[in-house]
């Protein structure tokens, strides 16, 4: 492994040299002369590029809304947990992402220092309205649970949506409500506008902040700061069912409806 030093750093492939990043820093590596996988490594390995890919997406949708900084270990996190809703697929031979797997993601933390149930005391719900937007209802609070320094405390909702085919995602917030930290507060609700036809992550971020000559200053004490999807809620599409063309003169055919039968599971084995 060899530091690179010049001016002009690169990362990704140049001949036989391989560059990348760790941190601030750059090295080097060679490539290998020949890669050697079993069928079994070729199908992780797709299973984790989609992943990483949908993990990249969300991210990216995610810059610049958050107060809560971003960590290294945030992408190998997150990455994983999407590994994990892509494998609950056993339905199709090449896996793919079904939406209500996602319900998964809930409690995801995006940070390690606190989670949601160190700085709020209560817990949080989510709905979606009629025209897609996503309604956060906090409960009254009697103390919050904040920094010692701070004297107002922000709660924000964030709504990641991801698109039909989980290629794409559009990220939006909610206007900040600041609450007084040294008071109790009622009952509150955050909006955030959303697409009613794609899964939405709702994120939840609690904040301090500390307001001098009516400026607000935020706190960045990592243990008094948490953002956490409190909520996963699936597409509201309904189930357009087309029907086969009939040639003309011909009379189309009762649908017949297969009987319903409790208890009765029908499961598809895996066949990767």
């Amino acid at each position: 492994m060899a530091t690179q030093t010049s001016l002009l750093k690169f990362t990704g492939k140049v001949g036989n040299l391989i560059g990348y990043r760790v941190g601030k820093k750059y090295y080097l590596r060679s490539a290998p002369e020949q890669v050697r996988q079993s069928p079994h490594s070729k199908v992780s390995s797709r299973h984790f590029g989609k992943a990483s890919r949908l993990g990249a997406t969300v991210r990216h949708a995610l810059h610049g809304l958050l107060y809560v900084k971003q960590e290294m270990t945030l992408i190998n996190r997150l990455n994983k947990s999407l590994l994990h809703v892509l494998r609950q697929d056993d339905l199709h031979r090449q896996k793919r992402f079904i939406p209500r797997y996602f319900r998964d993601l809930e409690r995801f933390c995006f940070t390690t220092h606190a989670d949601l149930s160190r700085v709020l005391p209560v817990q949080a719900a989510a709905v979606r309205n009629a025209d897609g937007s996503i309604v956060v209802t906090v409960p009254a609070i009697r103390q919050h649970l904040c920094n010692p320094r701070a004297t107002h405390v922000g709660f924000r909702a964030v709504a990641v949506c991801l698109e039909r085919g989980f290629a794409t995602a559009k990220a939006a917030a909610s206007d900040m409500v600041m609450l007084k930290a040294d008071e109790p507060s009622a009952a509150f609700s955050l909006t955030v506008p959303a697409d009613g036809n794609t899964v939405t992550c709702v994120i939840l971020e609690v904040t301090c902040w500390q307001v001098e000559h009516g400026r607000p200053y935020l706190l960045a004490n990592r243990k008094f700061m948490a953002a956490q999807i409190i909520a996963v809620l699936q597409p509201e599409v309904a189930v357009v069912v087309r029907e086969e063309p009939v040639p003309y003169g011909t009379q189309r055919q009762p649908r017949v409806q297969p009987p319903v039968v409790p208890g009765l599971v029908i499961h598809h084995p895996q066949r990767e």
